[in-house]
């Protein structure tokens, strides 16, 4: 009873995100995936080649400049205010409580109506990268089922151990 009461009298030495804890490459991960460009180039690609042709790669490293921009903007937010809120409580801080409940709630929202779609696409890419063109082009698979849920396992494991 007294350890229990000792661990509940300890103040944690920092509060928040863990201090460096997110670079410019995870702000680069984290800006990549918020985007969603992944799942957007592997859903268009074909219609962007038919539709401009020789063009493409210009195309696609325009649309990069925008979702680099977006990761510098993090890391920068990061490096000057570390918080794994980050645009609940960067909005929260500058705009007032409702833009930060509002950003929040987005996010939230965006990541339940989409991460299941991405892990799908995920998954189903996975076969289609080693040649499993059997399983790979039915995305109602249950094995494309099963590697989209390992992605998300994936995904979260990486996030736990790095943040």
């Amino acid at each position: 009873m007294a350890a229990i009461e000792e661990a509940l009298q300890e103040q944690p030495l920092e509060k928040g995100l863990k201090s460096g804890a997110l670079g410019l490459i995870s702000s680069v991960v984290i800006g990549v995936a918020s985007t969603a460009p992944a799942y957007s180039l592997a859903a268009t690609l074909g219609f962007v080649v038919v539709a401009i042709g020789l063009q493409s790669p210009a195309v696609a490293i325009l649309a990069f400049v925008p979702m680099l921009l977006c990761s510098i903007g993090y890391s920068e937010m990061n490096k000057a205010d570390p918080d794994c809120g980050t645009t609940f409580t960067w909005a929260a801080r500058a705009f007032g409580p409702n833009a930060g409940w509002a950003g929040g709630w987005a996010i939230v929202a965006a990541d339940i109506l989409v991460m299941a779609s991405l892990a799908q696409v995920a998954g189903q890419y996975v076969f289609l990268l080693f040649n499993a063109d059997g399983i790979g082009t039915n995305p109602t698979s249950g094995w494309v089922l099963l590697a989209g849920v390992v992605w998300i396992i994936l995904m979260t494991t990486i996030c736990y151990v790095g943040i």
